[in-house]
């Protein structure tokens, strides 16, 4: 039994993940319940059972219940949000209150822990999709201005706050990795008893049989003017803090000049105005391309106007603890693919098995696998041509749920 306050109208790390673990179950033989705000119900496997919340949730509505539930007692909560309990209430009725109900991102989390302290469910396990606090920590550290740093680093208390209430209340957690349960049993040591699981982040089977829609291709080659012999640069992903964006438009600037080659950036995100302003100051208004976001299913055809896809996130504890479904997104493509050398990253990286490495938050070791890859891209596709099957056959859900079967 699963729960998601989203309504999976903007599709990402979160919903693939979803979709992927439920889907598998699903074909598995196992009654998957899944209650939610979702009004794509064609994105699951048909015998799943829907029940709906209908009780949108906005980015600033998440933030706000959120923050409140760090600093307030429950039963504030409860009042402030009346409206939304009594749905929840009329929802679950006493008919899913016998088993663990395994609640997905972040805002999920904290709704599992209302629900059990209030006694509408018996017990949650979180799936740890995404960790503010870690987030907050970093933009705490690296913020430019006093004002910013103490702002964010109010923002990582109260987020800390709320993790050891949600965490402390749940009757099991799902890691991403072994190193990601290291990392938070030793900064939450209360966790360690609890019944957690493994499970990474990984490829659904949808993701798998994706292919390339050729006139789609060939419509967008022209609408960007790609000529034969140019070579495409490529990332694809959220337009965060942590992404590294900026590096990759930086390292993009010490290179162009010496390559016949574009960049092409496809998403959005709080970063998106920052990436933009420093193309402009750099003067490459002309070689870097802003795509905007696009329907899950076109990325496999955007991939393949790419002769390399960049991975450029930050140095950052997270990414250290998980793998960015962006880069399994990016060895589907059978590119060549940049990514930094984080431990999680190295743990199927192997001696550069999959994808080039580079050292995360160095700008100058960026642009020298840039142009590495740039220089050798005839014998950098020859070697990694084989990426896309390992990934289609090691590193899918469907070879990775039975963890939730025992």
């Amino acid at each position: 039994m699963f729960f998601s306050l989203n309504d999976f109208t903007h599709e990402g790390g979160g919903t693939i993940r979803m979709q992927g673990i439920m889907n598998e179950l699903s074909k598995k033989g196992h009654e998957v319940i899944f209650i939610s705000n979702t009004r794509k119900q064609s994105l699951f496997h048909e015998k799943i059972r829907h029940v709906a919340i209908e009780f949108p949730f906005s980015r600033k509505d998440k933030r706000i219940f959120q923050g409140l539930l760090g600093i307030l007692p429950l039963f504030v909560i409860r009042i402030v949000y009346s409206k939304f309990f009594n749905r929840l209430k009329d929802v679950l009725a006493g008919q899913f209150d016998k088993e663990p109900i395994y609640f997905f991102e972040y805002l999920d989390n904290s709704v599992g822990y209302c629900l059990k302290k209030s006694g509408m469910i018996q017990d949650y396990i979180n799936d740890l999709h995404g960790v503010a606090t870690l987030e907050f920590k970093f933009q705490s550290d690296h913020a430019k201005s006093v004002s910013e740093k103490i702002k964010f680093y109010l923002k990582y208390l109260i987020s800390d706050l709320l993790d050891r209430k949600v965490f402390n209340g749940a009757k099991g957690l799902i890691f991403a990795s072994q190193a990601m349960k290291d990392y938070f049993c030793g900064y939450y040591p209360e966790i360690t008893a609890k019944k957690n699981y493994i499970l990474p982040y990984v490829l659904s089977s949808d993701a798998v049989s994706d292919v390339v829609d050729y006139e789609l291709k060939k419509q967008l080659e022209s609408k960007f003017s790609i000529l034969p012999n140019e070579k495409i640069i490529f990332f694809a992903g959220a337009f965060k803090k942590t992404g590294g964006i900026t590096d990759l438009i930086a390292a993009f600037a010490s290179i162009v000049s010496k390559h016949h080659c574009r960049l092409f950036l496809l998403g959005d995100g709080p970063t998106m105005i920052e990436c933009r302003a420093l193309t402009e100051e750099l003067g490459l208004t002309d070689k870097v391309v802003f795509i905007g976001r696009t329907p899950y299913h076109h990325l496999r055809t955007y991939q393949d106007l790419a002769s390399v896809i960049v991975c450029p996130d930050k140095q950052n504890v997270y990414s250290e603890l998980i793998i960015h479904v962006k880069y399994l997104d990016a060895l589907l493509s059978g590119k060549i693919v940049i990514n930094g050398s984080f431990k999680s990253v190295q743990e199927v990286n192997v001696n550069e098995f999959l994808s080039v490495n580079f050292t995360p938050s160095s700008v100058e070791s960026l642009s020298s696998a840039l142009s590495y890859s740039l220089q050798n891209h005839d014998l950098l596709e020859e070697k990694y041509k084989n990426s896309r099957v390992y990934a289609a056959k090691a590193l899918t859900y469907a070879s990775h749920v039975a963890v939730l079967e025992e």
